[in-house]
């Protein structure tokens, strides 16, 4: 992704919060960031490790969508917004900037 493509991608999401648009992929990366944020506020650390399965449990109330929150996450991460270093079990997932969207 460039730069250009980020930016647009950040106003429409701007443009989805100011219409109040519910239940869209802004409102789920948003809930994902929220997730990521709590995780990091509860450890001891500045950092946190979530289990995919369990993001997905609490933004869709079930475990199935992995899928759209690694899509999500790696959204957040590609826009400047988490920094991710790691895999697996030794994965630390880092809030670099507040949304801002």
């Amino acid at each position: 992704m460039d730069i250009k493509y980020i930016e647009e991608n950040i106003e429409k999401l701007r443009k989805q919060r100011d219409e109040n648009i519910v239940g869209g992929y802004r409102d789920f990366v948003v809930q994902t960031y929220n997730y990521i944020e709590k995780k990091i506020a509860k450890s001891a650390t500045d950092f946190c490790n979530p289990k995919n399965m369990d993001v997905s449990n609490a933004v869709f109330g079930n475990r199935k969508q992995e899928k759209k929150i690694r899509g999500y996450i790696a959204d957040l991460k590609k826009s400047g917004y988490l920094l991710i270093e790691g895999v697996g079990a030794d994965r630390e997932v880092r809030i670099i900037k507040s949304l801002d969207f």
